[in-house]
């Protein structure tokens, strides 16, 4: 019986540890391949990410985007079940995830949240207005929304002006 019970563990373990693996691995490759022509379209001033518009009046013309984007991708991935404007509502959505408070313990598929160097709280909650930023650790890099450009991105100058704060990754 000892045996069994020991095999039924292992079991449980590795099917955990998959599922971890294919929800990090999708995020991962639903940021990474966003901005291809068959996911993202710019027209008439108007971005849109997987059919959804980033830039709307929601977002103060793409201004406020961050979690928006993110939530694009995690609603895609199947991780939320609607998009989200908030930097803070999708910390609140991934409150069950591992939390990564080391800047290089970050993989590709993690979340990840800087505070703004300028203007965020000095307890470094985010609370709105550009306080905080939210963005996609992928192979190719940062998946963020730039506050410079008002788009979805990868890295760029725009992140100079954010310090790392937490980090999240999916559940195993």
């Amino acid at each position: 019986m000892k045996i069994i019970a020991i095999i039924y563990t292992l079991f449980i373990l590795l099917l955990a540890s998959t599922a971890h693996s294919q929800t990090t691995k999708l995020i991962n490759e639903l940021a990474s391949t966003a901005l291809d022509k068959e996911n993202y379209n710019e027209e008439g001033g108007k971005i849109v990410l997987y059919g959804i518009v980033t830039n709307g009046p929601d977002t103060k013309n793409g201004e406020l985007a961050c979690a928006k984007v993110v939530t694009i991708i995690l609603l895609k991935a199947g991780v939320v079940d609607k998009v989200s404007v908030g930097v803070r509502h999708v910390q609140s959505a991934l409150k069950n995830w591992k939390q990564i408070n080391i800047k290089s313990d970050l993989k590709p598929g993690d979340i990840i949240v800087w505070t703004n160097r300028f203007k965020g709280r000095e307890d470094q909650k985010c609370t709105g207005g550009g306080d905080c930023h939210v963005g996609i650790v992928t192979e190719k890099g940062y998946f963020h929304n730039s506050p410079i450009s008002d788009a979805p991105t990868f890295g760029g100058l725009s992140l100079w002006f954010f310090k790392f704060q937490v980090g999240y990754r999916a559940p195993n």
